[in-house]
């Protein structure tokens, strides 16, 4: 898988917590890593999860994520980091066994949410937090050569933090499904 000390390509991950009383997802923790070992990597994380505690904890797989994501699972024993594979082609079967999500169905999912005052951001934003909100209105529907519609990033911008958090919102999306369904 590699070795700790070697430096990874650019990915993003994102922390939030479900508040059940409030019922919205607050973001805690948005960070972007370029160029990063990954045993500093893991420390950072491992520190965080153990001091915020978000209930969910994101990256996306779909590339590079996944061969991270394998790695801090196995070799740093961070099962409670979740990545997700996106998808246009998925059912809704699949995503509802969780780790793979309908990519069109969550982004118009978010945008819904977001109108409906469903997500909390700290007041006073960090550096990649706020890089996370502003890679939020960047999304756009863009056409393929194959003349399907996919969801990223308009040109010249970054969607690594709004995929991330994507996934976490697709953990809380089951979660309320879930429980609604024992009601």
């Amino acid at each position: 898988m590699g070795d700790p000390g070697r430096k990874h390509d650019p990915f993003g991950i994102v922390g939030v917590q479900y508040n059940l009383s409030k019922h919205k997802i607050q973001f805690k923790l948005a960070k972007e890593f370029a160029k990063t070992p990954y045993g500093t990597v893991a420390k950072y994380l491992t520190k965080v999860h153990d001091t915020i505690k978000p209930n969910f904890m994101g990256i996306e797989t779909n590339n590079r994520g996944g061969r991270v994501l394998k790695l801090y699972r196995e070799k740093y024993n961070m099962t409670w980091l979740h990545g997700v594979s996106t998808s246009a082609n998925l059912t809704e079967e699949t995503r509802a066994k969780g780790y793979s999500m309908d990519k069109p169905c969550m982004v118009k999912w978010f945008a819904q949410k977001q109108e409906e005052d469903f997500f909390e951001f700290p007041d006073i934003p960090s550096k990649d937090m706020q890089t996370l909100i502003d890679q939020i209105p960047q999304i756009a529907a863009i056409p393929t050569a194959n003349g399907s519609i996919t969801y990223k990033a308009q040109r010249g911008h970054h969607d690594d933090l709004f995929m991330a958090a994507l996934h976490c919102c697709n953990f809380v999306r089951l979660f309320i499904e879930q429980q609604e369904m024992l009601r």
